[in-house]
């Protein structure tokens, strides 16, 4: 009788949705029989987000669902046919294509779509290595995704990569969550982070999800208001002497040409425009405003027109009120790999690609592809394909 002895390898999980959260995967006789959270991670702690128990447990182990080697299209675009082909076919063939639009119409007419998923820091950082070399034209990766939110904290703070440590929960007062919906995409901080902290929650979604639902208090504006309930919001820190005088005086700029725009922006007029009511604009401000607090912004609702300068707004509450720099206080939109020690320039290697051509937005890649300067090839980085133009990517 053979016995069946179950090996157990702990390690982490590969997406990019910030948890890093502790997996155990259970082998037998050398093969993966399924895969848990680890009980024992502080974040996880022995769940996984449903997403990733599915894939892992379903289709990542099921070699029928998935590519195992490349596919060489065969017939016209469109048509579905392929064929399989080894590697070194595969590699060998992109190489020459790459060679010749290299040689021709030039690196800079290769586009390089990259993004995230499901795959390593080194995954995802390593390749870029080749297309800086390359001298190839990157579609910005964030440009469809969050950009807006980076490109307005980088303008108020600096950068939008340094954001609160969550263990700064257990001396809050209040966790501001504003434009997220944790039940859903981030469910262990819904499960643990939030109900576990003794911070006042206060959710603001137009819609009312289980995190909404579970919060202290749950402002509900209408769907891009948002700027005008921060700007309600400031109308009341400011009247009831919620200032951080101090802190505005010495740490920033133009709090003299603000100021003036805020008298007008009563609760009031904060519920008319946003349709929040007025006596809860006004404990939201003040609860917020006392602090020690946290605002949590998330990225859905810079998703928008004028996305960018909805987040500015928003961004004026930690200034204003000096919830900043102390225990218990600041705001996050991301925390980057700067504060683990990271360099992600280098595993990109950046200075490779000194001379490479400024990055183009994806809403600009319609208009690229086909287009004259544009006529050698686009690359779906971490998706495995490469196809040539016609004309010729918490915590």
């Amino acid at each position: 009788m053979t016995v069946q002895v179950d090996e157990v390898v702990l390690t982490t999980c590969p997406r990019d949705c910030y948890d890093a959260c502790g997996i155990a995967v259970i082998k037998r006789n050398g093969a993966i029989r399924h895969v848990r959270g680890d009980p024992d991670h502080p974040v996880a702690r022995g769940k996984l987000c449903r997403k990733c128990s599915i894939g892992y447990n379903g289709a990542f182990l099921d070699a029928g669902a998935r590519l195992t080697r490349p596919l060489r299209r065969l017939g016209a675009k469109g048509e579905g046919q392929f064929e399989p082909v080894s590697w070194e076919t595969a590699v060998e063939e992109i190489a020459q294509r790459l060679r010749r639009i290299d040689e021709t119409a030039g690196p800079q007419t290769v586009l390089n779509a990259h993004y995230t998923g499901t795959f390593s820091l080194l995954a995802y950082s390593f390749p870029l290595r080749f297309f800086h070399r390359l001298g190839a034209t990157e579609i910005d990766p964030d440009s469809i995704c969050n950009k807006a939110g980076h490109v307005a904290l980088e303008y108020v703070y600096g950068t939008s990569l340094i954001g609160f440590d969550p263990l700064t929960a257990r001396d809050s007062a209040c966790i501001l969550v504003w434009g997220a919906n944790p039940s859903a995409s981030a469910p262990h901080q819904h499960d643990h982070w939030l109900p576990e902290s003794p911070a006042h929650v206060i959710v603001v979604d137009p819609v009312r999800t289980p995190t909404a639902e579970a919060a202290d208090l749950h402002l509900q504006p209408f769907p891009g208001s948002d700027a005008a309930l921060a700007f309600a919001f400031l109308h009341v820190i400011g009247r009831e002497g919620l200032l951080d005088e101090a802190f505005v005086s010495s740490h920033t700029v133009g709090w003299e040409e603000l100021e003036p725009l805020l008298a007008d922006c009563t609760p009031a007029w904060g519920e008319e425009v946003t349709g929040v009511p007025a006596r809860l604009i006004e404990e939201a401000a003040q609860i917020y405003g006392r602090g020690p607090s946290l605002l949590w912004l998330g990225q859905g609702f810079q998703r928008q027109r004028t996305g960018g300068n909805v987040v500015r707004a928003c961004s004026l509450l930690p200034a204003v009120t000096g919830n900043l720099a102390r225990p218990g206080t600041g705001f996050l939109y991301l925390n980057g790999t700067e504060s683990r020690g990271i360099d992600e320039n280098y595993l990109a290697g950046s200075h490779l690609g000194a001379g490479a051509p400024d990055p183009i937005s994806h809403m600009e890649l319609v208009g690229a592809l086909g287009s004259g300067p544009f006529a050698g090839a686009l690359l779906l980085e971490h998706q495995h394909r490469c196809v040539e133009s016609r004309a010729g990517a918490l915590a």
